[in-house]
């Protein structure tokens, strides 16, 4: 064997390959194809075996990028990650190709690997309340799912409520749609069941009617707009009744909360949940006093202690069938030093933009020079 063949054949020692934009730290892509931040490591999984391939790139031969490439069985894998300059510094895209290579088709699953303790929604993944990573997409109904919870990206915010009477202890607690975003809960109940849907608020912001008013809807019922300054006042905690049902007989109660058209206040709120048999007479201050709770099929704090959110703590996945030579991309936007992820339901950034954006602040380095 010539000297040159047996060189190709011995194994490769990667080092880490950093990236970033002008002016910031970089973010740094490691020999096992994970994105190390300031906050942690997120990693890419695909069954099989093989080692990552990590280079620097540059896309459009302007962007640097780092990239790592693994052949998982008939599936190549392919990490592509840059540096978006969006306000205040930056934001990390991570591009997930994967490619069926044997002319057969597949059935894959991309999992991503996580730090302990994140938070995980249904488009982020939050750590000690910073949003650390953004999904491409929602992720898709199956049965990990628990069998209720929050399944939207809103806020935990405990003790936020500061009730002036005695009141349920929920009343102490929001969620809160930072940003605008929604609130939204989802339960499993009987195809077809119909619930009498209890939704509590306690307003400890704002002191003057008309600054947060709140569009509440409970599948099956009519919605409903609360202004709870307006209804209640200031610290009172008030809840509203609804007559729910299954209407779209999928063995799931939906229930959201959102800022009204027109809120001044676009950040919605919700303190607490409370799910009776449909034919349950309700007295709503036996309610408020938290004496019924044990009388409900669901009771929830939310926002405190007994809160959840509707997807496992440990799992992100996406299950992929590609076609024979068929190839499917997932992007990812992930938190660097000094930013959060943006969000999805608020930010108008797209994957397009981002690249835009990118390749201009490069093209302009060039005209530095």
């Amino acid at each position: 064997m010539k000297l040159s063949a047996l060189l190709l054949c011995l194994p490769v020692t990667v080092l880490a390959v950093e990236f970033g934009s002008p002016g910031f730290p970089s973010s740094r892509m490691d020999a096992d194809g994970r994105l190390v931040e300031d906050w942690g490591a997120v990693g890419v999984r695909l069954a099989g075996d093989g080692p990552f391939r990590v280079a620097a790139v540059k896309l459009d031969q302007l962007i640097p990028a780092a990239r790592a490439v693994a052949q998982r069985g008939p599936v190549m894998m392919t990490l592509t990650a840059y540096r978006a300059p969006i306000w205040p510094s930056g934001v990390d895209v991570l591009t997930v190709r994967v490619e069926e290579t044997q002319g057969q088709p597949a059935a894959v699953a991309v999992g991503l690997d996580l730090p302990a303790k994140t938070r995980i929604g249904n488009r982020t993944v939050t750590l000690n309340k910073r949003t650390v990573l953004t999904f491409p997409a929602p992720q898709p109904d199956d049965a990990s799912w628990r069998a209720w919870g929050s399944c939207d990206d809103a806020t935990s915010l405990p003790r936020w409520g500061k009730p002036s009477v005695p009141c349920d202890p929920a009343f102490r607690n929001i969620r809160a749609g930072m940003g605008g975003g929604p609130i939204r809960y989802q339960f499993s109940v009987p195809n077809k069941s119909a619930a009498k849907v209890v939704l509590g608020f306690c307003e400890s912001h704002w002191a003057k009617a008309g600054a947060r008013p709140l569009l509440c809807r409970v599948e099956g019922a009519p919605p409903q707009t609360v202004d709870p300054v307006a209804k209640w006042g200031q610290h009172k905690p008030g809840v509203l009744t609804f007559d729910a049902r299954d209407e779209n007989a999928d063995g799931k109660l939906d229930i959201s909360v959102r800022a009204a058209p027109g809120a001044a206040d676009r950040n919605p709120i919700l303190n607490a949940i409370w799910i009776f048999p449909a034919t349950t007479t309700l007295k709503l201050e036996d309610v408020i006093a938290g004496k019924l709770n044990s009388a409900a099929t669901r009771y929830v704090d939310v926002g405190g202690p007994n809160d959840q959110s509707l997807f496992p703590t440990d799992k992100v996945e996406y299950k992929i069938r590609l076609p024979a030579r068929g190839v499917r991309e997932l992007t990812f936007y992930v938190a660097c030093t000094g930013n959060n992820a943006p969000s999805p339901t608020t930010s108008a950034w797209t994957p397009e933009t981002l690249y835009r954006a990118a390749l201009d602040v490069w093209r302009g380095q060039l005209t530095k020079r």
